[in-house]
């Protein structure tokens, strides 16, 4: 992989390059379009914001790797993995003109499920998909149910990464924590496609990040949370090219744990409400204060504060997910996952404060 290094460190920076620059653009448009996201009993910050920082994103991550196809490196990089790029290419044009959709018009959860579900369906149809599932050493084969657990695990990650996107900074922090441990897992697997998705990514986030810091001067919308979680989805069950033997999941898993467990959590929550079948199903799907940053917010009365408990948590689960696809580390990554969950599961349901009530920080 040593000779790929150059071509990679400059799709680094100039996803990185593109996405600071052209977030100052896409700010103007959405301003002019009327894209503004408004303070509400949800929302933490203080004053009317521009969405849509996700086409930035998504012009940092695209545009260079067309640039780069000229470096030779860089065009056997993705010459090997044409097939997994078409796929990627494909559904992601459907969650972006979903997610355009819904930060100028707003969409209901039957619109996003479906077109979710159909890019999941393409990817899978690419071979985006798993025929077992491997944690802590035990194998479960799925067989004829890979593709439909496949399917669900992407629009399950989707949507985590959607809602988590409720505090300045914080889905970006999460989806760069989680790229940087894809594109090690992927080195370590020699997985080429993974390194090179994760790489333009990674760049393209932090590029964005600038921006979308506290106070935020932009978010990032449904257009790029729905597109991150999309691009993380497909390449947490990415195979390896030259892999004899179908993709056993397991750090990629872990990796991802903080904002799938908190979507299962909340869902939990939300169904558990009396009522009748049809209303909690419906339900499951609705907004609300329940997420984890919502929790930490109120018990903090600091929404940095939260940011940075749900960021070295995240660390937690990268740094486990990693050390989990190295076999003489593995036990050892599994340990440090367990604390990630556990801390995650005191700060959520044990962790109290004096200062519960007291006026939370708001973010102008």
């Amino acid at each position: 992989m040593a000779q790929y290094s150059v071509p990679l460190l400059l799709l680094f920076i100039a996803s990185a390059a593109t996405s600071f620059v052209t977030t100052a653009a896409v700010k103007r448009i959405a301003e002019e379009v009327g894209a503004i996201d408004h303070p509400n009993e949800r929302k933490f910050h203080a004053g009317a914001t521009p969405r849509m920082g996700g086409l930035a994103i998504i012009f940092g991550f695209g545009f260079p790797l067309m640039l780069l196809a000229a470096n030779g490196h860089a065009a056997e990089l993705v010459s090997k993995n044409l097939t997994y790029l078409f796929a990627v290419l494909a559904s992601g044009s459907l969650i972006v003109g979903l997610g355009v959709y819904d930060d100028l018009l707003g969409s209901d959860a039957p619109k996003k499920f479906l077109v979710q579900t159909t890019a999941a369906i393409i990817l899978v149809s690419f071979g985006f998909q798993f025929s077992s599932v491997s944690l802590a050493g035990f194998t479960v084969r799925l067989g004829y149910l890979g593709p439909l657990v496949s399917i669900i695990w992407i629009v399950g990650v989707i949507n985590a990464v959607n809602f988590i996107d409720g505090i300045d900074s914080l889905a970006t922090l999460v989806a760069i924590t989680i790229a940087v441990a894809f594109g090690v897992i992927a080195l370590i697997r020699h997985d080429v496609f993974s390194i090179v998705i994760m790489t333009s990514l990674a760049g393209s986030l932090i590029g964005f990040y600038r921006w979308n810091r506290p106070p935020a001067k932009i978010f990032m919308g449904d257009t790029g949370s729905l597109f991150i979680g999309l691009l993380l989805a497909a390449c947490s069950i990415a195979r390896p090219i030259k892999s004899p033997t179908a993709l056993i999941v397991g750090g990629p898993m872990l990796a991802l744990a903080l904002p799938v467990l908190d979507t299962l959590i909340v869902m939990k929550q939300r169904f558990g409400v009396k009522s009748a079948f049809s209303a909690r199903v419906t339900r499951m799907f609705n907004a609300d204060r329940r997420h984890f940053h919502h929790v930490l917010v109120e018990k903090y009365g600091s929404i940095t504060k939260a940011i940075v408990s749900i960021w070295i948590i995240t660390l937690l689960f990268a740094v486990a997910a990693v050390l989990t696809v190295i076999d003489e580390l593995k036990n050892f990554g599994y340990s440090v996952g367990i604390a990630g969950f556990v801390a995650m599961l005191f700060l959520r349901y044990w962790f109290r404060r004096h200062a519960v009530h007291a006026p939370v920080e708001r973010q102008a």
